[in-house]
């Protein structure tokens, strides 16, 4: 077997230090540059990774209950809250959307105490952790949660215009279910719906409406209902006198004139004129007479005959 020997003398350390020389002050520039960026680099990796801290306030507070149970009171809805976790991890909250939950279903109707530094979660990332929350407790009223019907009526605002006056409102279905804590439930006499304006309004109206029940806590089972309401001028009465007699074929009566007394709706009543009311006499089969009012077509059978004088007529042959 053959060996070949390489010469490592002097011209072998110059090579050596030719290139530690390149490697130390050559293009200096660019290695100090690529120095500082991995320092940055480094300083920035273990900065967003250390942990730390950040108060929320005002977080939105909701109480996960058993079964079958509400608040009754009003207690605190929202809660300051501290996290502890790296900066990136912190920095990628939204906070808008957080929401702390408290779990209380272990607490039985009553008056109670929840302790939220032990029952309170968030949906946070990996690594960050609730370090405080203040208030660190809730007094909490929790009552069992009852249904009941109560009587629905209708609710309105505004005045009908002059001479005009409400007949009749019937709400469907009469009582409707609401649900909510036993106290509140007990204390609901009504339902009311949403207002009903009367102004200007002279027609009858049916309309579809929402239950409004002013207590936030008790629910509608049933939520709309119909209401009917029927508006009707008020009425008028007015005397009329000479009034013509005629008969049904055209001939002459007796007496030849009337007084008569009429009602209906003021508006109709009070624009008729004199000319406009006829006593007209029909014959029928047996021979008697029998008198009718003649009215223009705008109150045929909206205005009555209230009284008639005479009362009897003859047909002149």
């Amino acid at each position: 077997m053959a060996f070949q020997f390489t010469k490592t003398g002097a011209d072998g350390r110059g090579t050596a230090g030719r290139w530690l020389h390149a490697l130390l002050f050559e293009d200096w520039t660019l290695k100090l540059l690529a120095l500082l960026i991995t320092l940055g680099l480094w300083y920035a990796v273990t900065t967003m990774s250390a942990p730390a801290t950040m108060r929320l306030r005002a977080v939105q507070l909701d109480f996960i209950l058993p079964d079958g149970v509400e608040v009754g009171n009003d207690p605190v809805d929202e809660v300051d809250v501290t996290l502890e976790g790296g900066q990136s991890k912190l920095a990628e909250l939204n906070v808008r959307s957080l929401i702390a939950r408290a779990d209380v279903t272990s607490l039985k109707p009553g008056d109670r105490v929840a302790r939220l530094s032990d029952n309170v979660k968030m949906d946070l990332p990996e690594g960050v952790r609730i370090v405080e929350i203040t208030p660190r407790s809730v007094a909490l009223h929790l009552e069992p949660v009852v249904m009941r019907e109560v009587p629905a009526e209708a609710r309105f605002e505004g005045e009908l215009p002059e001479g005009f006056k409400l007949l009749s409102v019937q709400v469907t279905p009469e009582r409707v279910r609401v649900r909510g804590p036993a106290s509140h439930v007990q204390s609901v006499e009504k339902a009311y719906t949403e207002t009903i304006s009367l102004a200007g309004q002279r027609e009858n109206l049916t309309q579809q409406l929402a239950v409004d029940i002013p207590d936030h806590k008790v629910a509608p089972l049933d939520p709309n209902v119909t209401v009917r309401v029927e508006i009707a001028e008020e009425q008028a009465e007015r005397r009329f006198t000479n009034v013509p007699v005629r008969s049904a074929a055209g001939g002459t009566a007796s007496p030849a004139t009337a007084t008569v007394n009429l009602r209906g709706p003021r508006s109709i009543v009070e624009a008729l004129r004199a000319e406009d009311v006829r006593v007209v006499v029909e014959i029928s089969e047996d021979g008697s007479t029998a008198p009718r009012l003649s009215l223009p077509p705008t109150a045929a059978g909206r205005v009555e005959l209230v009284s008639l004088s005479p009362s009897a007529f003859s047909i002149n042959k």
